[in-house]
């Protein structure tokens, strides 16, 4: 337990350093390959290395890959390249050797603590601004908002802006909650307030929603049973399509609905739509969808992406790669719904957590930020959840000796 703790924290601190100030962007990339080069090598080593599969996911996920292969072919640069390669290899990594090798429990544990001394690093600068910690400067988002007449700021932490901490903290306190109702102690009882207050205090509105359906989510469990959980989950996954739908006029609904604040949403998700409809089959190509973007709206200096994971992927992927993923995404819930226990609820709210997230944030499974990670993990523990999926462990060791000896004689 102990080494699957070790591994799981070094595997999300590395990808969160994509997403943080404290370190340069490209830096956070190389260190995130090194530690996948040396979690996969020692594995290796010491005959650990498997992995597991559930065959309503992986053909989706190699027809991705696929898509990304030939756009990147159509359109080659050494960038384009070396994403590739981490969206192969990484995500391949994350989504079916992970699974196979860690306890489910170690990453609930994890993303429990981490996510809480995410908060408890950035509380000072919620009333007290920017200080330094360890030759470090944590700095506040730049907007305030009144609390009982008090002005206080909103919380990001080490993080580059409050969307992803209220996200990891939302993460956070399903995770703590696994890890209460697992070991009934008060620490993990606290981390379960400590990370809901470092979303509330962060204020991103999907992460926010996404705790508020999990909480929903888990009473109907408790109180009703896997039944009412399946109603629920249908009923909300239609209810979000329909609420799509009546917002761009695809189907009559209440006049408001026309209005409803999306920030700049609207008119990106527009843009996004006829850059689709220029290139549907495949898609435009991992990596290129804020500079296609760009091209459909005039003030272009503001585009920073799609702010809608499933539209990225129908912008970068086509008709293919969006279809594959939405397969996946449909496929995942039916998989989490069937094998839903008290062991596996938890990981199956944090997965239907992240499918909210995405509706208002542009990562996705193939990525190596901090929540594109911990939604691969996801993937991959609720897809190993079923009876159905396969373990494969791969002996390097006997296998050299096998060859050995097939050569000797």
């Amino acid at each position: 337990m102990r080494a699957d703790t070790f591994w799981i924290g070094l595997l999300l601190l590395a990808s969160s350093l994509s997403v943080t100030t404290l370190v340069p962007e490209m830096v956070g990339y190389v260190v995130i390959l090194a530690v996948y080069v040396i979690f996969v090598g020692i594995l290796f080593i010491t005959d650990q290395f498997a992995v597991t599969y559930h065959w309503a996911v992986v053909p989706m996920v190699v027809l991705i890959w696929i898509v990304f292969m030939l756009t990147t072919a159509l359109d080659p640069t050494s960038a384009g390249i070396i994403r590739l390669g981490a969206f192969v290899v990484i995500t391949g990594i994350n989504l079916f050797v992970v699974p196979a090798v860690i306890d489910r429990a170690a990453l609930h544990d994890v993303i429990a603590y981490t996510a809480g001394v995410s908060v408890l690093i950035g509380l000072p600068t919620v009333v007290f601004g920017a200080y330094q910690i360890a030759g470090l400067t944590i700095t506040p988002w730049r907007t305030t908002y009144e609390l009982f007449d008090v002005s206080l700021n909103n919380l990001r932490s080490v993080f580059s802006n409050p969307n992803t901490l209220t996200a990891f903290s939302a993460l956070g306190v399903v995770a703590a909650g696994a890890s209460y109702i697992r070991s009934r102690t008060p620490i993990t009882a606290g981390l379960v307030g400590l990370n809901a207050l470092g979303a509330y205090l962060a204020g991103g509105r999907a992460g926010l929603l996404a705790l508020i359906v999990a909480g929903v989510l888990y009473v109907v469990y408790r109180f009703f049973g896997r039944s009412a959980l399946t109603g629920f989950v249908i009923a909300g996954a239609l209810a979000v399509l329909a609420g799509f739908a009546m917002v761009f006029g695809i189907i009559p609904g209440p006049s408001a609905a026309m209005y409803v604040d999306l920030s700049s949403r609207r008119t990106i998700w527009t843009a996004a739509y006829e850059a689709i409809l220029n290139r549907p089959a495949i898609g435009w190509g991992p990596g290129k969808d804020k500079m296609v973007l760009a091209r459909y709206i005039a003030e272009s200096n503001s585009v920073r992406g799609t702010h809608n994971s499933y539209i990225r992927m129908f912008l970068v992927g086509g008709i293919l790669g969006g279809g594959a993923y939405l397969t996946i995404t449909i496929s995942l819930m039916i998989i989490g719904l069937w094998n839903a226990r008290s062991e596996t609820l938890f990981t199956f709210l944090l997965l239907i957590m992240f499918f909210i997230i995405q509706v208002f944030e542009g990562m996705t499974i193939f990525g190596l930020s901090l929540l594109s990670t911990m939604g691969a993990f996801f993937v991959g523990y609720v897809q190993s959840s079923s009876d159905t999926s396969k373990f494969v462990k791969i002996n390097i060791h006997r296998g050299i000796s096998g060859l050995r000896k097939m050569i000797r004689h």
